[in-house]
């Protein structure tokens, strides 16, 4: 999403690129060149996005960095998770990852094509042994598998469901690429001004959530390069 890429081009320091319809944006890390594109929301998005990356250029990996929705007690707000495999909901295959040397990847990541903010839909997905839910991930190691290019996972926790603060009204905000949709939010906000307090609280947690899977990515790619 736009804000998932904010997080990333400020901490690789990348420019913007112009006209081609993929990459957003370049740079390089010590010997590492280094491109980002938005893959959109959802698993139907994400996996046709990321072939169309992969077909467009030769690369030695490729990072989910973003932001999650956390399940285990131990992944507070602002937690990081390197997940060592994701899945696609509810039985879909699995994938696991291969981190860049010096990472150690741990948990399971499910990735969902809605939001589950009910106790009975995603408490089975923690006691199945998944740490934290997502949209993408498990639809890039597919489509990074197919291509026999390695990938991993940087996700930051923004948001808990047993803490009830995304729920359906507040997904429905956002645009397929994760900007704001301002009709939506207008009559949001109409219905309930009081509700603008609760949105700025959570763009402040996604800001931490995203900016700390940028900087644990760009360390990563610093340290192997």
């Amino acid at each position: 999403m736009r804000p998932e890429l904010k997080a990333v081009v400020r901490a690789f320091r990348l420019t913007r690129t112009h006209g081609d319809p993929v990459v957003s944006h370049r740079g390089s890390v010590g010997a590492w060149s280094v491109e980002a594109a938005i893959i959109g929301i959802g698993p139907g998005r994400a996996g046709p996005a990321t072939e169309r990356v992969l077909e467009q250029g030769t690369y030695d990996h490729v990072m989910v960095v973003g932001i999650a929705g956390g399940l285990d007690p131990a992944l507070p707000v602002g937690a990081l998770m390197v997940p060592s495999r994701v899945r696609l909901y509810p039985d879909g295959p699995s994938f696991h990852a291969s981190p860049l040397p010096g990472r150690s990847a741990a948990g399971g990541l499910m990735t969902t094509d809605g939001l589950f903010s009910d106790e009975d839909v995603w408490r089975p997905i923690q006691e199945s042994g998944f740490g934290a839910v997502d949209m993408e991930a498990a639809a890039v190691a597919e489509a990074c598998e197919a291509a026999g290019v390695p990938w991993s996972v940087y996700r930051g926790i923004s948001d808990r469901p047993d803490e009830h603060v995304v729920d359906q009204g507040v997904f429905a905000l956002s645009k397929s690429d994760g900007s704001a949709d301002l009709v939506a939010l207008t009559k949001y906000l109409a219905g309930d001004p009081r509700r603008a307090k609760m949105l700025a609280q959570l763009n402040r947690a996604m800001t931490l959530a995203a900016t700390a899977a940028a900087e644990a990515a760009f360390s990563d790619v610093m340290a192997s390069g």
